[in-house]
């Protein structure tokens, strides 16, 4: 039987093993007692690899040894310790949490006056872009007015769709509202949204989004990848907020 039929990565990951600390676990158990060099022959590992994965199990608590005249004896615990690791793992996990309570005031205070410095986060391809909508959704969904606002452009906006195809269906079934000035031709309602235009003939190069305490810009390179970049700072995007809200009073509905 192949490791990942045992045990899935993602399980090892939880345990704090790795998929080496398997195999020779796996090996100790078909072994019964064994060596350090025999252990290492039968996971098909070398001895240094073979060594430091023995040390994790013993550690976890999942092996132990005994030393003979001449040599070290590895044994492997009863499989069902694993539940117990999980266990001691998952306490483990609880007291972190409450000691990061405990911290991150005084790890927030170390920011100190730093803090009023702008965040720019950089984004790259339709995942980033995906990234940057999910940050649109979450941070909106959690505001007071449940809106946020786009310049959305025609030479953008197919490309943008693109990276994440549902997120308009998203956006509705979580009750966020847009208000949209379109550059250039097309665009449709989806929901829940407004849509103005101040251009039904050139487009512009950017997709532009503000949002509460954010700011967002999708654009494409010269090779035509996408490419975005989300501003974090409330004056920026309260700034930003005021123009577009100054421009939509002018617009034909």
């Amino acid at each position: 039987m192949k490791n990942k039929d045992i045990l899935s990565p993602e399980v090892l990951e939880l345990l704090g093993l790795a998929r080496k600390d398997l195999d020779v676990y796996q090996a100790l158990l078909r072994l019964g007692s064994a060596p350090l060099r025999r252990i290492a022959e039968e996971a098909n590992l070398n001895r240094g690899t073979t060594y430091d994965a023995l040390k994790r199990l013993l550690d976890a608590g999942i092996a132990s040894y005994v030393d003979a005249k001449t040599h070290r004896y590895f044994t492997a615990e009863d499989p069902h310790k694993l539940r117990g690791l999980a266990t001691r793992r998952e306490v483990a996990m609880r007291e972190a949490a409450l000691d990061l309570d405990g911290m991150i005031p005084g790890l927030d205070a170390l920011r100190g006056e730093s803090s009023y410095r702008p965040a720019v986060r950089y984004y790259e391809g339709d995942a980033g872009v995906h990234d940057i909508l999910e940050d649109m959704i979450d941070v909106t969904e959690r505001s007071e007015t449940k809106t946020y606002r786009v310049y959305s452009t025609a030479a953008i906006r197919d490309r943008k769709d693109a990276a994440w195809p549902t997120f308009s269906k998203e956006r509705v079934k979580r009750g966020v509202r847009v208000r949209a000035i379109a550059v250039g031709k097309g665009g449709t309602l989806a929901g829940l949204d407004e849509r103005r235009w101040l251009s039904q003939g050139e487009s512009a190069p950017t997709y532009i989004a503000i949002y509460p305490g954010k700011t967002a810009y999708i654009s494409m390179d010269a090779n035509k990848r996408l490419f975005g970049v989300i501003i974090e700072d409330a004056s920026i995007a309260a700034t930003q907020e005021l123009i577009f809200d100054a421009l939509w009073k002018t617009l034909a509905a």
